[in-house]
């Protein structure tokens, strides 16, 4: 009988242990092994940099496909990426905890007036091409300075096919 005893006391003790094992690694690396948010490979995204939000919900849906979380497990998961401000105002949309497709489309209709200030156009390509051709391009660091914000919205102007290579060229 005592014999007995002992063996179920090791018996509870390893089941304990390793409870506590698996929910150490649960906390480590999240649900599913899901990066746990705040740790370096999570996704994140803070209320005061909207403009992030396109890469901010790829990566995020990059991250929960390679683990395979269903639509209704995305559209609970990804409130836990942000902050408490955006935490609040997403569980509030619709598609919250249901459906991650149409969630996501009311979080992008919702901040589409600051992800539309943030897109490059041709005025503000014309603005920059202006604003630099007035002042002095004295030297080489100048001419770097105005080739790398010449580029950045250049670039997505034609990637966007708003502009042409021969009018890229042009505006230069």
């Amino acid at each position: 009988m005592e014999e007995e005893s002992l063996r179920e006391h090791t018996q509870r003790e390893l089941l304990n242990s390793t409870e506590n094992l698996t929910m150490s690694i649960s906390m480590a690396t999240g649900v599913l092994g899901i990066s746990a948010p705040g740790s370096r490979r999570a996704p994140e995204l803070d209320s005061q940099n909207p403009e992030e939000l396109k890469e901010f919900l790829e990566e995020f849906e990059k991250l929960t496909e390679r683990h395979g979380l269903t639509t209704k497990e995305k559209a609970k998961m990804v409130v836990k990426y942000v902050d408490k401000e955006m935490k609040k105002f997403w569980k509030r949309l619709e598609g919250f905890g249901d459906d991650y497709m149409v969630l996501k489309r009311k979080i992008i209709g919702a901040y589409l007036k600051t992800l539309l200030e943030n897109k490059p156009t041709v005025a503000k390509l014309v603005k920059l091409v202006k604003k630099l051709a007035k002042g002095n391009i004295a030297d080489e660091k100048d001419l770097d300075t105005y080739y790398r914000k010449f580029w950045i919205v250049a670039a997505d102007l034609v990637e966007a096919d708003i502009i042409n290579k021969k009018q890229h060229n042009k505006y230069f």
